[in-house]
């Protein structure tokens, strides 16, 4: 019943030309959320996650509703929330890959304990890559951005990209960019420190 009034009031908006941002974006979200959860949870299992992720497509479809045409909107929208689902599991894979790489430097002893050899090394390397990072910042800030928001934050291309106001291949560029001039630079430190 809901969504037949819901239809009815479009219909009636998309008619006059009456129907401002708001009322538009009121008339989309009541009749597709359910289905954007839907296609969430059928994806990913967690219905909280399925929300999270509505909420950010619908917040971007708001920004972008202008440029998006009616017959289009339903399309945009899929669309948007399997990117978003793809993005998700991006960063649980970035994240499982840092947590791993950092146990593994760690070394736990079998007590399930640090030795204390192991914490030392750890923390000479947490301050060389806090120096190195700071001489990035120093140098050549664009890097910089571009090297935290992906590397350490786990931010996607599209994000960074979005954040930076630049396109993703710029990004995908600065951040090879980035990675060279790192490799060049402190490239015998930093993997020896590793060894």
């Amino acid at each position: 019943m809901q969504r037949a009034a819901a239809d009815f009031v479009a219909a009636v908006y998309k008619r006059s030309g009456n129907m401002n941002k708001n009322d538009r974006f009121k008339a989309c979200f009541q009749e597709y959320k359910d289905q954007l959860v839907r296609l969430v949870v059928s994806k990913t299992g967690d219905y909280e996650l399925a929300q999270e992720i509505g909420q950010q497509v619908f917040c971007a479809f708001y920004i972008h509703m202008d440029a998006v045409e009616d017959d289009f909107v339903k399309a945009w929208l899929i669309k948007s929330t399997r990117n978003a689902i793809v993005d998700h599991y991006r960063k649980l894979d970035i994240r499982k890959e840092i947590s791993l790489d950092a146990e593994n430097r760690m070394n736990l002893n079998r007590s399930g304990e640090a030795s204390g050899e192991n914490c030392e090394n750890q923390v000479i390397y947490s301050e060389m890559l806090g120096r190195i990072f700071r001489e990035i910042r120093k140098d050549n800030k664009k890097f910089y951005e571009v090297l935290v928001m992906v590397c350490v934050d786990g931010m996607s291309y599209e994000e960074t990209a979005r954040r930076l106001n630049v396109s993703e291949q710029v990004v995908r560029t600065r951040l090879s960019r980035a990675r060279k001039y790192v490799r060049d630079k402190y490239g015998d430190e930093y993997w020896g420190s590793q060894a």
